[in-house]
């Protein structure tokens, strides 16, 4: 091969590889929807770990509390009573 055939060979070469580059690596619509659809589950995921965990120790004073007050309107009962 000549240098300039060369030349033209390798141009062509480059610009093929820098066309088809591309249209191997970007996403379809649908394929971005599909990640977002992921990300969006991980985030809900997320807080709905996060308010269990803030509202069971919650849930459990407020049982406690309820407790507590049940048998304090017992021991008033109890001392009326005498």
């Amino acid at each position: 091969m000549t240098e300039k055939k060369m030349y033209h060979f390798l141009v062509a070469l480059a610009l093929g590889i820098l066309l088809v580059l591309p249209l191997g690596c970007s996403k379809t619509g649908e394929q971005q929807a599909e990640e977002k659809g992921t990300i969006e589950k991980m985030t809900d995921q997320a807080a709905e770990t996060a308010v269990k965990k803030i509202r069971t120790p919650q849930d459990k004073a407020r049982a406690t509390q309820s407790l507590g007050d049940e048998r304090l309107e017992e021991m008033d009962k109890a001392l009326q009573k005498q």
